[in-house]
């Protein structure tokens, strides 16, 4: 029995170390986010924004990882973002799209301090953030800039396409986009930005 603790836990710090490892300086995310308003000026001034004025964000934290997603939140309040996609573009993560993830994360967030832990499950948890990330965006687009919120129709929609139902993305998308809220914003966009 203590032998398969001592294993237990030796895989446990190996896993903590691997995530260590990935780990950055906040000093050097920061700069990565200082010199990505050249590229992406749209999320350097969300970012911004975001880390002022929502209280929910405890920390920002950075990892450098490829093969992962561009951004995680935690129920603690920390917000991470893997500035590989800042570092090294990729076709379809511009300057909108990146906004759509950020305020993903965020919506992460005001799902876990609206909803009774008890009550947390991954695909209302993502349903939630995407709903979330639509508002926001279309926030933006009421001040004129329309392209983050046509960037997350467009992804999202094509992501509900999609067919590994392991993933709660999925599955919270192929909820979404059947919904009157999700047809509403494809009528402003349509409506609206021209």
């Amino acid at each position: 029995m203590k032998s398969i603790f001592l294993m237990i836990f030796g895989l446990v710090i190996s896993f903590a170390a691997l995530a260590q490892r990935d780990t950055i300086p906040d000093s050097t995310g920061y700069r990565v986010i200082e010199k990505s308003k050249q590229l992406y000026p749209k999320f350097y001034r969300e970012f911004q924004y975001i880390i002022v004025n929502d209280p929910l964000i405890k920390k920002i934290r950075f990892v450098k990882q490829q093969g992962v997603g561009p951004a995680f939140a935690s129920p603690k309040g920390i917000i991470t973002i893997n500035i590989d996609y800042i570092l090294t573009p990729r076709p379809n993560f511009d300057d909108n799209r990146l906004i759509v993830v950020l305020y993903h994360e965020v919506g992460h967030l005001h799902y876990y301090i609206t909803t009774k832990q008890a009550d947390w499950n991954p695909e209302n948890s993502e349903k939630a953030a995407f709903e979330y990330s639509l508002l926001k965006t279309k926030e933006l687009a009421e001040k004129g800039d329309c392209l983050p919120l046509q960037s997350g129709l467009n992804f999202m929609k094509l992501r509900s396409e999609g067919n590994n139902l392991k993933d709660p993305h999925l599955r919270a998308l192929k909820r979404m986009v059947n919904e009157p809220l999700y047809a509403g914003y494809l009528r402003y966009l349509a409506s609206t930005c021209k």
